[in-house]
């Protein structure tokens, strides 16, 4: 099969999303970032407990390849023995900066971790992993050592002016009464001051559904507003604000889980692990076939996002000519 048979076979699926990658372990959680030598996807695979960050790389972002894991998980006692899990990647004075949520027991709280590459391909753990670069603030979390799973987690790391802004996933000290989106700041991704949250609402429970809970912020910069995107109660939402902190009111977008949102050359692009989303994805009964990467094209009317066919962001608008 030629390049142009794939990429029509990868069009041709009468879907927007277009799976492009199905690894036989599935993918969960993930971070795509465009390097100098093409796309780079860390993931976790749909199999648990999360002890490897997972690695493919692709040119074109529809055929994938997949690498040797970049990394697994610490020894007895280090703060990523008993996870390595949700992450974000970004660049810094020439390196490569990782920071991913971990564990050191399956019943500990979780924390964050750091790791640096000065190709995205070999990876180094700041501290050996064994000590975390983050954990929430007590006094306002009531984060402790065994506080729970809840309490920190999906890290996602933007620049803005000359500081870095972490935001993540974290119950306050009410327990799981309250959802909040925290936020810290740093200078140098290794030194971090914690603010506290910027979103609080009400933890929403359901039979069906599930825990509540956010899960998996995604923070991207277009035209001067930052867009919020998060999973939530009602699935995949977005917000929009003018600053780091402010965030005006959710919009539900879709049922999708973990997704990415990212700029292309000629547009905007977001992803889907198309785990379910309700009783059957977060209650434990996942089940093979595995489910892939999917995507679909990102399209913006005013501060508004809207997903599209794939093939209208990387190839143009289809046509019959393009047949």
């Amino acid at each position: 099969m030629t390049e142009e048979q794939q990429r029509r076979e990868i069009y041709d699926q009468p879907c927007a999303f277009k799976l492009v990658y199905q690894p036989e372990h599935g993918i969960n959680a993930h971070v795509i970032v465009r390097g100098p030598d093409g796309w780079h996807m860390f993931y976790n695979n749909c199999l648990v407990p999360d002890l490897v960050k997972k690695h493919a790389v692709s040119e074109d972002l529809l055929t994938w390849t997949e690498q040797a894991p970049i990394f697994d998980n610490g020894p007895d006692g280090a703060a990523d023995h008993a996870q390595v899990g949700d992450c974000t990647v970004i660049e810094h004075e020439g390196r490569w900066h990782m920071l991913y949520q971990a564990r050191p027991t399956r019943t500990a709280s979780r924390r964050i971790c750091l790791a640096v590459s000065d190709d995205l391909r070999s990876w180094q753990k700041v501290y050996d992993g064994r000590e975390p670069v983050f954990t929430p603030d007590p006094a306002w979390s009531g984060w402790h050592e065994e506080a729970g799973a809840r309490y920190c987690t999906s890290p996602w790391v933007i620049r803005h002016d000359d500081q870095f802004v972490l935001y993540y996933c974290c119950y306050d000290a009410s327990g799981d009464d309250n959802d909040n989106i925290a936020v810290a700041t740093s200078r140098n991704l290794v030194d971090w001051e914690d603010h506290g949250p910027i979103i609080t609402v009400r933890n929403l429970h359901d039979p069906l559904i599930g825990p509540g809970g956010f899960e998996v912020p995604k923070i991207v910069k277009r035209d001067g507003k930052l867009h919020l995107f998060v999973l939530a109660f009602h699935g995949w939402v977005v917000a929009t604000g003018d600053d780091p902190f402010h965030f005006g009111p959710f919009t539900a977008m879709g049922p999708w889980h973990g997704s990415n949102v990212f700029e292309v050359d000629d547009g905007w692009c977001i992803s889907h692990s198309q785990v379910t989303v309700g009783k059957a994805g977060v209650r434990g009964s996942r089940r093979p076939p595995w489910r892939g990467l999917y995507l679909a094209g990102l399209i913006w009317a005013d501060d508004h996002p809207f997903v599209t066919d794939l093939q209208d962001v990387l190839d143009g608008w289809p046509d019959e000519r393009s047949r």
